[in-house]
């Protein structure tokens, strides 16, 4: 009779902030596999850090949308000693500060991990904004033809985060003038890119989320039908308006960001 397989005594935890839409965990599965395939002695979990999201879940009877204090404290209880945690976030903004607090409030003493590490977002630090850059270059619609435009929505946040956006719209500007990044719910919005664009003289928009996943956002207030949608905006400022919806994270030269991001952790849990 063959032995029973050894428990892992490390673990990986991926915090996306999460989507209510079925087509929504598409890319945090995605990630969850080929981090098992990465590192096959880790027990991997996955976990939401977005309250809205884990209690719409939660309502349709939903398994999948546990908070990342709930897992983590499982995984010590369940004899885990070292944890690497990766943010699936874009920016370093109030979702991953609140991943660094609860990862250090649980780390040393009796009932705390013996080694925990955090991994950054895909724009962490100025090497990651040019990088990103580069592959955001690489994944745009092969349909552009010359002279359209591609036009990014990332979420936005408050304080000094929301400025790594647009450090990212300069490394863009120097390598393809024709793309640009705007915000949801921060500054430059939707009409500070419609000034832009008409400034540039193009008829034609590609645009495409700088999220995660295709959640909510993507598909009612980047390319949703209503009134307010950007895709909407973009029409009726005369622009010839063409959505993409895959999220940043479906996207394996952005995904590949993140994951050497959690290469990194992993590397100082167990050193």
């Amino acid at each position: 009779m063959p032995a029973p397989a050894a428990t892992p005594r490390n673990a990986i935890l991926l915090a996306a902030f999460g989507s209510r839409l079925p087509g929504g965990t598409d890319a945090l599965k995605a990630m969850q596999a080929r981090a098992q395939e990465l590192y096959p002695g880790f027990r991997v979990e996955t976990a939401l850090t977005s309250g809205t999201v884990r209690r719409h879940k939660a309502a349709s009877g939903s398994r999948h949308g546990r908070a990342p204090e709930e897992i983590l404290r499982g995984l010590r209880a369940e004899g885990i000693l070292r944890l690497a945690v990766q943010s699936l976030h874009v920016v370093p903004g109030d979702e991953f500060h609140a991943l660094e607090r609860l990862a250090a409030s649980m780390q040393g003493g009796r009932e705390g991990f013996e080694r925990v590490a955090v991994g950054r977002p895909l724009l962490g630090g100025r090497e990651d904004i040019r990088r990103a850059a580069g592959a955001i270059l690489a994944v745009l619609p092969a349909e552009r033809a010359p002279g359209e435009a591609a036009l990014l929505m990332g979420h936005g946040t408050k304080g000094r985060a929301n400025g790594v956006y647009r450090e990212l719209a300069g490394e863009l500007r120097a390598l393809d003038p024709l793309v640009l990044i705007g915000a949801l719910e921060a500054e430059p919005g939707l009409a500070a890119k419609v000034a832009e664009l008409r400034a540039l003289g193009v008829t034609r928009v590609h645009l495409l989320p700088l999220l995660f996943a295709r959640g909510v956002h993507v598909a009612r207030d980047m390319a949703g039908e209503g009134e307010n949608s950007w895709r909407a905006g973009l029409t009726r400022a005369g622009f010839d308006c063409v959505a993409h919806l895959k999220g940043a994270g479906e996207h394996a030269a952005l995904a590949e960001i993140w994951l050497d991001h959690l290469r990194e952790a992993v590397e100082r849990v167990l050193a």
